[in-house]
């Protein structure tokens, strides 16, 4: 549906812009803003490349796994049906962690590998879990700590204080983990 609606406004644009005599301008700013968006993503690729590196170094010394062992308190009260040596509380772990920095896409991978281990515990039925509901509804408020993405995107745009957005994206970002959380374990209970 998405699909149709973001292609239904660009051929509007287009040929709005056509009919109005601007086919000049939308072409130049087509190719502007193209290459502004390929020079964007080289000065976010290397950040990404970074923080994805230190998150696989963190997990093969073990950092990953003192993490589960020190959110297993959390763990165990917002996964009750995860068992003490279920492989998805690491990859819950590790994607809670890249979240809490705000990395964004290199929370990506343990987001998947944690959904999947999850959905190898779902219900007969086909439907998902209650743990499988309570870590997409988490994922997807993700509580920010420091939201490195987004302050390393402020500074490549050239924003006169990129890390400004640090306060309120944790206060939004709490408030908006609370009450997913609280949701998903009331509709849980039902």
């Amino acid at each position: 549906m998405m699909n149709a609606v973001f292609a239904a406004m660009c051929c509007t644009g287009l040929v709005w812009g056509l009919f109005s005599g601007r086919a000049a301008q939308m072409g130049q700013a087509a190719l502007q803003s193209g290459a502004e968006a390929v020079t964007l993503a080289l000065k976010l690729g290397g950040g990404f490349a970074l923080w994805c590196g230190a998150l696989q170094i963190l997990e093969e010394a073990g950092a990953i796994g003192a993490l589960c062992r020190a959110l297993a308190p959390l763990l165990k009260a917002l996964f009750p049906s995860l068992g003490e040596d279920s492989p998805a509380r690491g990859a819950i772990a590790e994607n809670f962690a890249a979240n809490m920095l705000g990395l964004g896409n290199a929370a990506t991978p343990a987001g998947v590998r944690a959904m999947r281990l999850l959905s190898e515990e779902k219900r007969a039925d086909g439907a998902a879990t209650d743990a499988m509901c309570m870590f997409l509804v988490l994922n997807a408020s993700s509580l920010q700590l420091f939201p490195a993405t987004v302050v390393s995107m402020r500074a490549a745009a050239g924003a006169q204080s990129p890390a400004s957005i640090v306060l309120p994206t944790l206060c939004a970002t709490a408030v908006s983990t609370l009450a997913g959380g609280l949701a998903c374990a009331a509709l849980a209970r039902r």
